[in-house]
């Protein structure tokens, strides 16, 4: 059964890059490697901890190339935390509030968390349609000298 991780579990699990690595490497390569150049499916380690290299082929391979992580100019450490705060808030959460929370430009959060929006396959809001129930709403503009709600009859 899934066990969800709140906040404080997610930091300590995650908390080191070669951590993130490992689990990168074990979800791409846990059913055996396999080279995306040659098909060859044995491999030897390269001086980068997590890398694969072919043993055909010489190709290198990366624990990050083909995901979300690929070429991601910041800390694992910070990508993986990124993803967690996307998947698990509740209305959403803007590329400012991640730009604040990360220490990261926002134009980098925003490239990101729309990456990974694509990635979960979270379509831009779309109108509702059908019956539609609406507690309270508001029709038409400003009142001059009006306060609040307050209605004229």
């Amino acid at each position: 059964m899934f066990k969800g991780y709140d906040i404080l579990d997610f930091v300590r699990t995650y908390c080191e890059e070669s951590i993130c690595q490992e689990y990168l490497a074990n979800a791409k390569w846990g059913n055996g490697f396999r080279c995306v150049k040659c098909g060859n499916t044995s491999w030897s380690r390269v001086a980068e901890t997590y890398n694969r290299k072919c043993n055909k082929c010489k190709h290198i391979e990366s624990p990050t190339s083909g995901t979300l992580f690929h070429k991601v100019k910041f800390p694992l450490t910070k990508a993986f935390l990124f993803v967690f705060l996307v998947s698990t808030s509740k209305k959403g959460i803007s590329s400012y509030e991640l730009a604040r929370k990360l220490s990261l430009q926002q134009t980098t959060c925003y490239f990101f968390r729309r990456k990974i929006m694509k990635a979960m396959n979270i379509k831009e809001p779309k109108l509702l349609d059908g019956k539609v129930d609406v507690d309270e709403f508001f029709v038409g503009g400003h009142e001059t000298g009006k306060r609040g709600r307050s209605f004229k009859q």
